[in-house]
Formats: C-alpha cells, structure tokens, sequence
C-alpha cells in the first residue's frame, strides 16, 4: 500500500480489514459447512487465500487492496475455523492435541519464516511483484496439495 503512494494511515487499517474478517469467516463459516461439506469448505477457503494474491497483483489503488485484504481475511479466518474439524474428520479425536500442536508450530514456523523470505525477495529483486508470486505460488502449492483429498466415509466432511 506504502508503495503506491497510500498515506502509512490508509495502509495499515488494511491489516484491521483482514482481522475483522477473518472474525466473520469464523463465525459464518458454520452453517456453510454444514450446506455445502467441510472439506469442500476448507478447500474453498485455501483456493481463496491464494487467489487474494492475484487480486493485491492486480490493485492499482487502496479499493483493489481492500479487495484483497476481503479476501485474504475471509478465507484465513473459515480455514483456522476448519482446521480442527479436517483434522478430526481424517484422522480421529484420539490424538487430536497432538495434531494441533503439530498444526500450530508449523503455521507458526511459516510465521516466522514467511516475512524474512519475503524481505530476501524484495532486497534481491527490489520489487513487491516477485514476494507477492511467492506467496501465491506457495498458496497455489498449498491448495495443489489439498485437491485430491476425500473425506472418509461416514465422516462429517462430506464427498470432496
């Protein structure tokens, strides 16, 4: 946003934008899983994050930024949501702390990883454009990976 030319106010109530609705995608996520599959969801939400990169690509002002940072929070905030529920659906409540601990230090990992990676890309190329396709390769890997899954039979993530 800084870059193209937003006022350091304007830019950083992109960052309320996405909290904001990440909360709605958590708290409207329930009822839309149970219509159209959890899974199905959660795959949605996954393609949607990656798919907000391509909108902040394409911005070429603060309403296209605000787009994406829609975007972005909606499909985070559905997919954390989610996450338990996949986690169960696969693999059973048996070990279901472990699992989330699992789940948690990774994303925490990335936390920490993800920005230092894309300030390596930014000082190397001196351009947001090659950061921002690396997060969006990294959320089409990402949903890539999630495509061929299934739920179980029986389970409550439903066909796909």
């Amino acid at each position: 946003a800084r870059a193209q030319g937003m006022d350091p106010v304007a830019a950083s109530a992109l960052l309320s934008v996405i909290g904001v609705m990440s909360i709605c995608g958590r708290l409207g996520m329930g009822a839309l899983g149970q219509w159209i599959g959890t899974l199905r969801l959660f795959k949605i939400a996954v393609a949607m994050m990656a798919g907000s990169y391509l909108l902040w690509l394409a911005s070429r002002g603060h309403a296209g930024l605000v787009v994406f940072a829609v975007v972005l929070g909606l499909g985070y905030g559905v997919r954390i949501a989610l996450m338990p529920a996949v986690l169960i659906g696969f693999f059973g409540r048996a070990n279901l702390g472990a699992l989330l601990g699992t789940f948690f230090t990774a994303s925490g990992i990335a936390a920490a990883i993800g920005p230092l990676a894309a300030a390596a890309i930014m000082d190397a190329t001196g351009s947001h454009v090659w950061t921002i396709g690396f997060a969006l390769a990294l959320g089409a890997l990402g949903f890539a990976a999630l495509l061929p899954l299934r739920g179980p039979r029986g389970s409550h993530l439903g066909s796909t």
